[in-house]
Order: structure tokens, then C-alpha cells, then sequence
């Protein structure tokens, strides 16, 4: 809780065994967080089982749905939070004061609804990607009942940073942008090697760019808020 703001950590993580350990132990003992929920989404290497040794709250979906699902299916499980923290789970020296840095825009200006944080001096790749493609970052700040207002997004997988930033500004919403100081993260070759990184990253571009074209064409469609989807299959569930 910070100045009357109950705030929720979310971290979407699908095969991160050796990383996310090193986030996890940073945000899971941060004083003003109320909540931390890991969403497992489909791993097949044991981050749930990381994830479990930290006093955290654990979400695991049967199968790989993509981020924006895990967001969804977190945001929905939390659906009472103030604020929303958004992370990767492949953060590298993540400290306190990146996560105040992302909150303080919502929590001094009632009109702004998502921050987006911009690595900065982490590493000279991920900083010069940063600049060439800033809205791509996940490391987000969300006002809780704006997010929970959207239509739902979990179709766009690993275009959600996309959606959100777009959404944002064709609705004139507030965005601030944010310098995040000495941190990056690890790239997909790091994790994978140089072929199947290059095949995850590929496949990052071809969901960001199928998110950035179906865009209209979904808006044009029946708008259902996460609220009221969910609502819909309680209701199926029941019949």
C-alpha cells in the first residue's frame, strides 16, 4: 500500500526457471506491494516450482496462451487492485527504486493511467532498442480501473505492450514515460542460443505486428471488458 493505493505486482513468465528467481527476491519483500502474482503461463521447465520459493501467488494456465492472456487471467484474479505493476520475469538488476520510479506518475496525477518504463545505461543493445522502439517495453505501471475498463486484449499475445500504448492514445489517456536507470534484461539468444532465440524473437515481431494490424478490425467487433467475459462464462458454466 502507498498513499492509500493497494498495488499488485504481475509477472508473466514461460520458461523462466533461471531468471525469474532474481526478480522475484527484489519484489517479493518491497514494503508497499500488497500483492505479487506469478503467472505461469504453460512452462515446461520448472518456474512454477522457482516461484514457490518466494511468498508469492502462483497462477499456472494448462497451456502456452501468450502474455497478454496471463495478463488477463491475472488482472481478472485481482480484480480489486488500485494499481497494477506489470514486469518481466527476465529483469536484470531490478531495485525498489525502478518500481517507485513506474508508480509515482499514477499515484501524483489521477489522470495518468499507465507509465512505461525506458531502460536506460542497463546495456547499449537493449538501450538502443529502446530508443528505436520505446513502447515496446512490459515494464508498466496500470491504473486498476482503467485497465480493467478495456475491451478484452488477450488475443494480441506478445503484442499487448501494442495494444495498451495504442488504445491509450486513441482514446487520449494519459501516458508518462519513465527512465529506468542500470536495468535491461536478457535477450532471446541469450536464453535460447542464436538459432531458437532468433526463431522466439521472430516470432515476438510477427504477434507484435499481427497486434498492430488486427487492431482496427477488433475494435470493430463486439467490445467485451474483462468484467463482462468472464461474466459470460460463469453464466455458460452454469447452463
Amino acid at each position: 500500500m502507498l498513499e492509500g493505493q493497494s498495488i499488485a505486482i504481475l509477472v508473466p513468465a514461460y520458461n523462466e526457471a533461471p531468471r525469474i528467481g532474481q526478480v522475484l527476491q527484489v519484489i517479493s519483500s518491497i514494503p508497499f506491494v500488497d500483492e505479487v502474482v506469478v503467472i505461469d503461463d504453460g512452462s515446461r521447465d520448472g518456474t512454477a516450482q522457482v516461484a514457490r520459493k518466494f511468498p508469492v501467488e502462483i497462477i499456472q494456465l494448462p497451456f502456452n496462451s501468450g502474455k497478454a492472456a496471463a495478463l488477463t487471467e491475472a488482472i481478472w484474479a485481482k480484480n480489486t487492485s488500485d494499481l497494477y505493476l506489470c514486469l518481466d520475469a527476465d529483469l536484470i538488476r531490478l531495485k525498489e527504486e525502478h518500481l517507485l520510479a513506474l508508480i509515482e506518475p499514477l499515484i501524483h496525477d489521477a489522470e495518468t493511467v499507465m507509465s512505461i518504463g525506458i531502460f536506460k545505461a542497463g546495456r547499449s543493445s537493449s538501450d538502443f532498442a529502446q530508443k528505436l522502439c520505446p513502447i515496446l517495453n512490459g515494464q508498466r505501471a496500470l491504473r486498476g480501473d482503467w485497465i480493467r475498463s478495456l475491451p478484452d486484449f488477450s488475443w494480441v499475445r506478445f503484442g499487448v505492450e501494442v495494444f495498451l500504448t495504442r488504445f491509450a492514445r486513441d482514446f487520449k489517456a494519459k501516458i508518462a514515460m519513465v527512465p529506468l536507470w542500470g536495468i535491461t534484461h536478457y535477450h532471446k539468444e541469450e536464453k535460447y542460443g542464436p538459432v531458437l532465440g532468433f526463431y522466439h524473437r521472430l516470432k515476438m515481431y510477427v504477434e507484435v505486428a499481427r497486434a498492430y494490424l488486427l487492431y482496427e478490425n477488433e475494435m470493430k467487433g463486439t467490445v467485451r471488458v474483462v468484467e463482462e467475459k468472464r461474466e459470460e462464462e460463469k453464466i455458460y458454466a452454469r447452463v
